[in-house]
């Protein structure tokens, strides 16, 4: 009896040194802040006392560059775009941070995991049920996870810059997603399950770099999917080798904003025709595409709000804007200020665009 009784007792002592020396399960994620990190930012990643977007746009409003404009319609209409894109305020925060803690999970809803080297979406995503904005920019992300559907509240979704050269399929599991960001990848087209995407409301599949980078979405021909997307009303389809639009573009009653800057192979006596089927276009990118004419036709766009024709040279400037003068007079055109972009397309609402008539 008295050598099961120590061989017992010996059992039991090694069972509770391997619990005390065994790694405890973490209940929240770990934070890892660096010195560099400011008070406002330390105060994101600790128990907030304000809605988290108030603090970004705080935090955000504190980079703005100074711009021109003052009270001129374009200048308050870049401010307004900058000052909307709140959510970009967090992107120093989180290249510095692994994740939130858990404890603040419910308050999240602007997160960002760029630069960081990862190849997929971590489970972690889905600790977070009010996430509105996930920004998963320059990593090298091929497939969507389709826990991310758990996330009902997402709105915008931003992959650009992952190399991806087919939309995976998981992406239907976003059945609430509104802002698709697909620039700068190496897609060659749209998948045709892309279409059961209801909600979608914005999709940028742009390049901001040539065809000489990296990454490079080579879409040489409109996408047919899209015409299957009536909802869409924001699309972005700037430094593509895009040469026409096709003739039924007009089954997307709901697009109102088209972007097509620097897209120099573009037939622009054809695009304006397919354009002038479009009743309910608001505003139209046409920067950088290297004209020093235009089409006559382009007086048929009569009920667009906003034209933006940027050119950082200046080609043939007199010329084109005498010309839109005359040929359409009820529009606002903007013609750019040498170094300076303009986000007006993507940071502000299609409501704030439409009172550029007023």
């Amino acid at each position: 009896m008295r050598f099961p009784a120590l061989l017992l007792l010996f059992y039991l002592c090694i069972s509770c040194q391997q619990a005390e020396t065994a790694p405890m399960r973490e209940s929240i994620v770990s934070v890892k802040e660096k010195d560099t990190l400011t008070s406002l930012e330390k105060e994101l990643t600790g128990i907030q006392k304000k809605i988290q977007e108030d603090l970004a746009e705080v935090l955000y409003k504190k980079t703005l560059p100074t711009l021109p404009g003052n009270n001129e319609y374009f200048g308050k209409l870049q401010i307004n775009a900058l000052e909307t894109g709140s959510q970009k305020s967090l992107q120093r925060v989180y290249q510095q941070i692994e994740t939130p803690p858990a404890e603040n999970s419910g308050k999240v809803r602007h997160l960002d995991l760029s630069y960081q080297n990862i190849h997929y979406i971590p489970n972690k995503v889905t600790q977070f049920p009010d996430l509105r904005y996930l920004s998963l920019k320059s990593n090298q992300i091929q497939a969507i996870n389709p826990k991310l559907g758990l996330c009902k509240e997402l709105k915008k979704l931003d992959l650009s810059s992952n190399g991806i050269q087919n939309i995976p399929f998981e992406i239907i599991h976003l059945t609430q997603i509104e802002n698709l960001v697909f620039a700068d990848n190496n897609l060659t087209t749209l998948p045709a399950f892309f279409f059961n995407l209801n909600y979608l409301k914005s999709l940028d599949i742009s390049n901001v770099h040539t065809a000489m980078a990296e990454y490079y979405n080579d879409i040489q021909r409109f996408p047919k999917v899209l015409l299957r997307m009536p909802g869409l009303e924001k699309l972005f389809l700037e430094k593509l080798p895009l040469r026409n639009l096709p003739k039924d573009l007009y089954r997307m009653k709901s697009l109102q904003v088209l972007s097509l800057n620097g897209n120099r192979e573009m037939n622009l006596s054809q695009t304006f025709e397919v354009l002038s089927t479009m009743r309910n276009l608001v505003a139209l990118d046409l920067s950088f595409i290297g004209r020093r004419t235009l089409p006559k036709n382009i007086s048929k766009l009569k009920n667009l709000k906003v034209l933006i024709w940027h050119e950082e040279n200046k080609l043939n400037a007199d010329y084109i804007e005498n010309t839109l003068k005359v040929l359409l007079p009820d529009t606002r055109i903007y013609y750019g200020k040498k170094g300076i972009a303009s986000p007006f397309l993507r940071g502000n609402s299609i409501n704030t665009l439409k009172k550029a008539g007023y």
